[in-house]
């Protein structure tokens, strides 16, 4: 785990500047939005490591850590251990030790982005327990899903934020599984949460914002 912070030095555009190009996010809005109303927060973004991430979350006077979740289940289980039978729940505790060693609701937020989809599905649902645990009461994570159409062709995306609106994707270079998931499954996956708000999305993409 990278933690990154710095004092506030960017600021997120306003909504009468040019806005550069990017995928239209309204879960990220509201996102931005609580953030901007709170003050010190410790948020985790499980993409991959980049500039505009961290600038935008300090930006707005926030710690931000780095996680990519996706490497770190590549490093940890090689190829030969993606199986069933190797991912026992020794091996799934060892690796939620690796990258969510944190106290019990110590962590305020988290961009999930649409990593759990490309996880073996109990370590999926292993790694959202463990965040269920570490998030604080009230705390929110946004998290992506590809609908059942695309998944064929899915990949995973590196997400970058434009500003308070906007966020840009590129697919990454590794090519894995993908878990699918319907609305109805999404609901039962989130169900631990307090609440879990949808959001209208012209392309491939589910966006949802969930309350812890």
């Amino acid at each position: 785990m990278n933690p990154a912070s710095r004092p506030a030095a960017s600021t997120p555009l306003s909504p009468h500047e040019s806005q550069p190009p990017g995928r239209r996010s309204y879960a990220l809005e509201s996102m931005s939005q609580w953030l901007g109303g709170q003050e010190r927060l410790q948020i985790i973004d499980f993409g991959a490591a980049n500039q505009q991430n961290l600038d935008y979350v300090t930006g707005l006077g926030h710690r931000l850590y780095f996680d990519d979740l996706l490497r770190s289940f590549e490093h940890f289980f090689p190829d030969t251990e993606r199986t069933p039978e190797h991912l026992t729940a020794s091996r799934i505790e060892e690796f939620l030790a690796s990258c969510l060693d944190f106290p019990d609701q110590s962590v305020d937020g988290a961009l999930i982005w649409d990593r759990l989809q490309f996880l073996p599905a109990s370590l999926g649902s292993a790694v959202l327990e463990r965040l269920h645990r570490v998030l604080a009461p009230d705390a929110l994570l946004l998290a992506l899903f590809h609908t059942d159409s695309s998944a064929v062709t899915a990949a995973p995306q590196n997400c970058r934020i434009l500003n308070q609106k906007h966020v840009q994707l590129t697919s990454a270079a590794s090519r894995l599984p993908i878990v699918q998931f319907n609305t109805r499954a999404i609901e039962r996956y989130f169900q631990r949460f307090q609440t879990l708000k949808f959001f209208l999305t012209r392309d491939n993409l589910q966006e949802v914002l969930v309350r812890r």
